[in-house]
């Protein structure tokens, strides 16, 4: 009967190659996690730039359905009762002042200004109180309504800083065709 002949040393890994695949291991998993959190923080300054642009869009979308009402009346079928728009305020710059009436016939006279780094709803006067249209989360640095012929521009343009330090800066513009943009208007 034969015995089974034994190999010392042949069965299983050394200390020193276990050693080496975990060095290596370690290394591939360094890679892999670097790679992963370099992504996380891409896709989070993509997430904060796309917030800048879709704040920027919703302001337009606020002012452009408040300056929409301009000029209108209780009855709309009675051109003879519209008013026009108000005028481009030019001595205070991201202004504008407009009024409509109201279902019960009452004039209501508003003001849409750029103050600090928001865009602000008030009444008749720019600059002074009324109603935050954007958010805190950026920053509106321009605020400019431009006219031609019956059509009135709103240029916003915001900013944003990202976790990097870099700051982005968008633009938009919306164009309204309002019922009080007359040709004397504005």
């Amino acid at each position: 009967m034969r015995t089974p002949h034994r190999h010392n040393g042949s069965a299983g890994f050394t200390l020193i190659e276990l050693m080496v695949a975990m060095v290596l291991g370690l290394i591939v998993i360094g890679a892999v996690l670097a790679l992963v959190l370099s992504m996380i923080r891409a896709n989070n300054e993509t997430i904060q730039a796309t917030r800048l642009t879709q704040e920027l869009r919703a302001t337009a979308a606020v002012i452009t359905s408040e300056l929409q009402r301009a000029g209108s009346s209780a009855n709309p079928f009675d051109l003879t009762q519209n008013a026009t728009l108000g005028a481009v305020n030019t001595a205070t710059a991201g202004c504008i002042i407009y009024n409509y009436s109201n279902t019960a016939g009452t004039t209501i006279n508003r003001a849409i200004s750029l103050r600090g780094d928001a865009v602000f709803l008030g009444t008749t006067a720019c600059g002074n109180g009324g109603t935050q249209l954007s958010s805190d989360d950026v920053s509106i640095t321009g605020l400019q309504f431009l006219r031609n012929g019956r059509a009135l521009t709103v240029n916003l343009t915001g900013a944003t800083t990202l976790a990097s330090g870099t700051t982005v800066t968008r633009s938009y513009a919306q164009t309204i065709y309002a019922p009080g943009i007359t040709q004397s208007g504005i």
